[in-house]
């Protein structure tokens, strides 16, 4: 099928679409400026509105359905074409992508799995070919037998790779984490991935500080982004303030990880992890002297720990529970005065 977006300032783009497949994926295939920001029907942000044309629900319940206020509104990552579509994008259209930055899909085997906090489980992915990711971007997956996909973040980093690592968090009526939590075992479980996608990228040749702040899960995007920060040598010249929260010590993961970060900087790379629900144990912090701990809701206490530290070299990172990144972000634009083009987050839900 052919569909052709119409976007403002008299933009349009056409690109090809089967019947079975999903319209966001087929325009990302193909380069489009498709408006996207989960891909997995939560947020809504791929809403358009139809001009002509007949499309369908692959997920009539997608949770970002609700949103929608006309029969003539869809999701661009739930529906696909019945005929050739003629569409309404609201933004301006951005020349196509370079055909080294498409994404694509993939399948791929989990070969390793581990437990690493109560409901958080890694797991690493060995794909059916290399590919090539820009640190925060992330992946969609799809198990068979379970309707819609998931988009994870890579906590790996790797210019060319056929492994891709993931950690994930029991959700309460997550049907997609449920089968995962619930398996005996996961090693040899087939999925299949769309990606890589996703704009809150790290780039590693500007001339940037970075504050990324994170919660639960949400760090991992995070780990992919403090890999290359470390690799590219970009601590040499530039500092980065890292702030993680979850609830309490029990919840805590990636410890080594980060604590083995703030030795490779040289003291560029700060970590400081809050806990919501209490205070850290005298324990934790004689047992890991590298990091810092505080109490609270971490983007109040990063905002509280970096009150005149933000420069014009500021480049922030946010991750986490919708309430989270949400918090986070007005605090950066109204107290902190950066710019919204230097705060740089994937909108989950």
């Amino acid at each position: 099928m052919k569909v052709e977006l119409i976007g403002a300032g008299e933009t349009t783009q056409v690109y090809e679409s089967k019947a079975s497949s999903r319209l966001l994926y087929s325009g990302l295939k193909e380069g489009a400026d498709v408006p996207y920001e989960c891909a997995t029907g939560t947020c809504g942000t791929c809403k358009v509105k139809r001009i002509s044309g007949e499309f369908s629900w692959l997920w009539a319940e997608a949770p970002a359905r609700a949103l929608l206020k006309s029969t003539d509104d869809f999701l661009l990552c739930q529906c696909a074409a019945s005929t050739d579509l003629k569409i309404e994008v609201r933004s301006k259209l951005k020349p196509l992508k370079a055909v080294d930055q498409r994404p694509q899909w993939l399948t791929g085997e989990i070969y390793a799995a581990a437990t690493v906090a109560p409901g958080v489980m890694t797991f690493s992915v060995k794909l059916s070919q290399p590919i090539s990711f820009m640190p925060g971007q992330f992946m969609v997956l799809e198990f068979a037998g379970i309707q819609g996909g998931r988009a994870w973040s890579m906590t790996n980093q790797a210019k060319f790779t056929d492994t891709l690592d993931f950690v994930i968090k029991k959700k309460p009526q997550g049907h997609l984490s449920d089968y995962l939590f619930e398996q005996e075992n996961v090693i040899g479980l087939k999925a299949n991935l769309f990606g890589p996608i996703g704009k809150a990228v790290y780039e590693g040749e500007l001339d940037r500080d970075l504050v990324c702040i994170a919660g639960g899960t949400g760090m991992a995007g995070m780990m992919s982004i403090l890999a290359a920060f470390i690799a590219s040598g970009a601590y040499l010249r530039n500092r980065a303030d890292v702030f993680f929260g979850v609830r309490t010590p029990a919840d805590l993961f990636f410890v080594s990880e980060l604590r083995q970060f703030v030795e490779q900087s040289k003291g560029a790379l700060k970590v400081l992890v809050a806990f919501s629900d209490g205070p850290a144990s005298a324990e934790l912090i004689a047992a890991n002297p590298l990091l810092t701990f505080d109490q609270g809701f971490v983007h109040e206490v990063a905002m509280r720990v970096m009150e005149g530290q933000f420069t014009p070299k500021t480049r922030a990172y946010l991750a986490g529970p919708p309430p989270l990144v949400d918090g986070a972000l007005r605090m950066l634009l109204l107290k902190a005065r950066i710019p919204a083009t230097e705060i740089l987050y994937d909108k989950f839900g």
